[in-house]
């Protein structure tokens, strides 16, 4: 893919952080949690206790069940192919530590699902940034509230060929769905929470907000209904050094479930939807390409425990 695919990065792939050559200070933590509603009483807190030695397998499934795009040659290039994908990933073995737990996450396998339509060159394109994927680890150190307090992901294998929002998408279903975060105060059935986080998808800005409301707990399994909700405020974002994308708008909105074990460090099970739409036009010293682009997605992601 063109310039635009250089700035993908694995370390926004699994640890949705910015990317950096090496690892200096312990970065700050990731996200922050915001109670909204305490729910019905009894209130308790919400902690993760993962037992040593734990070792968990996930398959991630993600894909389009509906996208319309209007896109003329030049932009379907500057873009690449937007592929489903399908992962299975291995956390573990944990190791305690003092306030928390640490693993490592690896991608053991990885499979495109593509859209009709697309040419032999696209193809080739996807496969590279899938192949990427394949085999990639990061470690990762979740403090009681399930939130990463450090990580270290080595990513300069690949990170050219990883499409961009590919790579964004791994690292919210991680730190968003995958591990539920968690409020600090004790909480009841009903009780809502929610994360505000700033995002780059290429260098465009937006905002991103995941609301979570306890509807059951039994000992140490809880379910949430999870709502998701993008938004990018009209701007201009540099694709390359000759083209500029122009925001006119954006939004994107998700809802779905989970289901958690505070045992282990990724949710036994989690369904989600989304739809987004985008009105967008390319720029560059030639020309200006309007771009309108529609989207509902399905994401799947069931987990097992090993130990």
């Amino acid at each position: 893919m063109k310039n635009i695919i250089l700035g993908a990065c694995l370390l926004a792939a699994l640890a949705s952080a910015g990317c950096k050559k090496k690892k200096t200070t312990p970065p700050p933590p990731e996200l922050s949690v915001t109670l909204v509603d305490p729910g019905e009483a009894p209130r308790e807190p919400l902690r993760y206790a993962i037992p040593p030695g734990t070792v968990v397998r996930t398959l991630l499934d993600i894909r389009d069940s509906e996208a319309t795009i209007e896109e003329t040659e030049d932009s379907a290039d500057a873009f690449g192919v937007l592929p489903g994908f399908k992962l299975l990933m291995h956390a573990g073995p944990t190791v305690p530590l003092p306030k928390g737990t640490r693993y490592v996450l690896r991608i053991s396998k990885a499979e495109s699902v593509l859209p009709e339509g697309v040419t032999e060159r696209q193809m080739k394109e996807v496969e590279q940034g899938i192949e990427a994927l394949r085999g990639m680890r990061g470690r990762f150190d979740l403090n009681e509230q399930g939130i990463v307090v450090d990580a270290d992901v080595p990513w300069a294998q690949g990170q050219e060929r990883i499409h961009p929002r590919v790579a964004i998408t791994i690292g919210n279903v991680r730190s968003a769905i995958a591990t539920i975060p968690l409020p600090r105060e004790p909480v009841g059935i009903g009780a809502v929470w929610e994360v505000r986080r700033p995002l780059r998808i290429w260098s465009a800005r937006m905002t991103q907000v995941t609301r979570y409301e306890l509807t059951d707990r039994v000992g140490g399994r809880f379910r949430v209904v999870i709502t998701v909700h993008q938004t990018a405020a009209p701007q201009v974002a540099d694709l390359n050094p000759q083209l500029e994308m122009h925001v006119r708008s954006y939004e994107m909105h998700a809802q779905g479930h989970a289901l958690a074990d505070l045992s282990l460090p990724l949710a036994l099970e989690a369904s989600l939807e989304s739809s987004s739409a985008a009105d967008i036009a390319l720029v560059s010293p030639e020309k200006t390409e309007p771009l309108m682009a529609a989207r509902r997605s399905v994401l799947r992601l069931v987990s097992k425990s090993e130990r």
